[in-house]
């Protein structure tokens, strides 16, 4: 199978609450929750893994909160490539209503700095000849730039 590469710049720790009906201004009582690391470019890389592919993952993530994400790539066998920036991964809450209505709520993610833009190309550049495909996918954090990204692809 194939070596690929997932890019996920801004990925997310995803927390789903599932309720009957949201009931804005009002407490709203959830009947379950799920916590999870996930990320457009992490969503993807699990499916390609369950496929058989091999996977290398990179991007950015908050060290305040690395642990899940890094418990994910454990155990799926992802090569983890990410660079670690201070402060927290952005956090989304997801509101499940019984009727299928979903409400997003995605928070911003870490601040990341020139050097963690250095960084990341100075880890992928020896690594990219290495793998089948790249898959870039997600949104991009704060600090960077839609011409650095640009000039990435």
């Amino acid at each position: 199978m194939a070596r690929i590469l997932t890019l996920t710049l801004n990925p997310a720790l995803d927390l789903t609450l599932r309720l009957d009906q949201l009931q804005p201004g009002a407490v709203n009582r959830c009947r379950d929750f799920a916590s999870h690391a996930a990320g457009k470019g992490l969503n993807v890389a699990q499916v390609l893994a369950d496929l058989g592919h091999s996977l290398s993952v990179a991007g950015f993530l908050g060290r305040a909160n690395a642990a899940s994400f890094e418990g994910l790539m454990h155990r799926r066998g992802f090569h983890d490539l990410f660079v670690r920036v201070p402060g927290e991964t952005r956090s989304n809450i997801k509101l499940a209503e019984a009727d299928g209505r979903i409400t997003d709520l995605n928070g911003p993610g870490p601040q990341v700095e020139a050097e963690h833009l250095e960084q990341l190309l100075e880890e992928l550049a020896p690594l990219l000849a290495g793998h089948d495909a790249i898959v870039v996918a997600g949104s991009l954090p704060r600090g960077v730039a839609p011409e650095w990204f640009a000039g990435l692809l």
